[in-house]
């Protein structure tokens, strides 16, 4: 759910959290080994499942990272940006969006694609590469464009139809 608040509400992180969490954005960007790159991320406050994927240059955001679940085995290929604040509204109005992420258990998120604050990616889901994801995504469900809409239903193997539609 997201809610429009005054600019900076809620914001009490010391000057060394946050100097941590740009300082951690580095390595996670840039390490050979995907473990270490969920790592720097979890250290940033990320909330991470087991067996998530994390691709080259993946950024999470660096002002509100609380706010970003991510559950067991999804995997975010690179270049991927995932926020949960919008300062769009700063400079006019002195507000901001803001509002929890999740990505649910096994979804994949395409290259370049970006997850704005407050949407929730189903189980299961496929967001195409390149997607803006502005509305929460139903359990497998195909997303894609710019803003992302649902391209067809996804039933893996094994799976029936699930009762959304």
């Amino acid at each position: 759910m997201k809610q429009v608040v005054d600019y900076g509400h809620g914001m009490t992180v010391s000057k060394f959290k946050r100097f941590w969490r740009n300082l951690a954005q580095l390595p996670a960007w840039f390490m050979p080994w995907k473990r270490w790159r969920t790592s720097f991320h979890r250290l940033k406050g990320v909330h991470i499942g087991k067996g998530v994927e994390i691709g080259y240059m993946v950024l999470i955001d660096n002002r509100r990272p609380e706010l970003v679940t991510i559950e067991d085995h999804v995997t975010l290929t690179t270049m991927c940006v995932v926020i949960s604040h919008d300062l769009s509204r700063h400079f006019n109005e002195g507000k901001e969006i803001i509002g929890e992420v999740r990505i649910r258990k096994g979804a994949f998120i395409g290259m370049n694609s970006t997850i704005m604050p407050g949407v929730t990616i189903g189980e299961g889901s496929v967001v195409a590469a390149g997607s803006v994801v502005t509305k929460d995504v139903e359990p497998y469900t195909i997303v894609g464009g710019v803003p992302a809409q649902k391209i067809r239903d996804y039933y893996p193997e094994g799976h029936p139809p699930l009762p959304h539609t």
